[in-house]
């Protein structure tokens, strides 16, 4: 099997991409490295429906806040490379930052909205840079096919919103959350908890499961809807069932189309989101429920 071949600049990435006949396709896994089964999941899905795969990294200062772990995020392009040629991939776009955001750079898509979500509030400015890097990408990219993970709840919402908006020629493809067999979502950043957090961290499925358990009842109960309040309830107990969960940042009842809060949930479902603080590492996830 050859390695994927490298592109560190634009040039070298579109010239790739206008050789292949209008009739290829081309699926796209943008990714900002150190990956994980979830990532490679999606490799395998790009290859399995397209005639070419490409996959990105870069990790993108613009969706980092102040304060985030932007300096210390795992960098290891020779091994993501051998990852993902081992998972289908033919092509590896891997620009620099100053590649990607020249020193004359000021134009960035800021999707409206979105910064009151949540996790919107707990990161201002970070679907900004989300917004803009995905537009960049698809940009350089022109893929047939673009695939993202579940795990990223509101970021899956906001590209499929900029794609739909901007018009962009591209299928976005949202696949599930790939999942460590204890249940905790995989994260590149699961890689910072020490092995006593890492013990405790499935505790933050078995919340989300809690929702999904008090959702799926509510039949037996005679009930057609529930209070959001309710489920945002029963998911904040049961976080707070470990000691080592030092900070709930958030747990949001929304709607699935837009992310927007929900009042009461019915037979339209909701997406039930959290962030939380475990140990000093901050862990997200999402459970959809229709």
């Amino acid at each position: 099997m050859a390695r994927a071949i490298i592109h560190p600049t634009i040039e070298s990435i579109r010239s790739v991409r206008k050789s292949f006949d209008p009739s290829v396709s081309v699926g796209f896994v943008p990714t900002m490295g150190a990956l994980h089964e979830g990532h490679l999941s999606l490799a395998r899905a790009a290859r399995s429906q397209n005639d070419v795969v490409i996959a990105s990294i870069f990790v993108n200062p613009t969706q980092f806040g102040e304060g985030e772990d932007l300096d210390k995020y795992p960098r290891q392009l020779e091994k993501d490379v051998d990852l993902l040629t081992e998972n289908g991939v033919d092509h590896v776009f891997a620009p620099s930052s100053g590649m990607m955001y020249g020193k004359n750079h000021t134009t960035y898509v800021d999707p409206k909205g979105f910064d009151q979500t949540k996790e919107g509030t707990s990161r201002p400015n970070h679907f900004r840079g989300v917004a803009t890097i995905v537009t960049k990408l698809l940009n350089i990219v022109q893929p047939t096919n673009a695939y993202f993970g579940q795990k990223d709840a509101v970021q899956c919402v906001v590209i499929r919103r900029i794609v739909d908006d901007l018009d962009m020629d591209v299928n976005v493809q949202i696949m599930d959350t790939v999942r460590e067999k204890d249940g905790l979502a995989m994260s590149s950043r699961n890689a910072y908890l020490t092995p006593e957090e890492r013990d405790k961290a499935p505790i933050v499925y078995k919340a989300l499961c809690a929702a999904r358990e008090v959702f799926e009842s509510r039949w037996a109960r005679g009930m057609e809807e529930l209070d959001a309040n309710d489920l945002q309830e029963v998911v904040e107990k049961a976080l707070e069932t470990e000691p080592l969960i030092t900070e709930v940042q958030y747990v949001a009842i929304d709607d699935l189309e837009t992310m927007q809060p929900l009042s009461k949930v019915g037979n339209g479902g909701c997406i039930v989101s959290l962030a939380c603080i475990l140990g000093s590492v901050r862990l997200i996830d999402n459970i959809v429920l229709r």
